[in-house]
């Protein structure tokens, strides 16, 4: 009987090696989303994993200065640059 090449979890994963193949990764949603910008409870906010998080009326009142190509925005906090979703 062969082995499952899938994920094993009692083995460790060597370097170079795909762990989780074929099994679909489960999204990290927070709580709750408060905007780091006007301070609300929102349904929906973008966010970074450095914790900030901005709602989508602050996104387009400062889009000017979070994007340069409307594709990608950058945290105002790390730096990090981050997708829209829409690519």
């Amino acid at each position: 009987m062969e082995k499952d090449v899938r994920f094993d979890p009692g083995e460790a994963p060597r370097s170079g090696e795909v762990k989780r193949q074929g099994i679909p990764r489960k999204r990290r949603r927070p709580e709750r989303y408060v905007c780091s910008t006007c301070g609300t409870d929102q349904p929906f906010c973008w966010t970074c994993p450095c914790g900030f998080m901005i709602c989508s009326d602050c996104m387009e009142e400062n889009f000017w200065g979070m994007t340069c190509n409307g594709i990608t925005w950058t945290c105002p906090d790390c730096g990090s640059i981050r997708g829209f979703g829409n690519q």
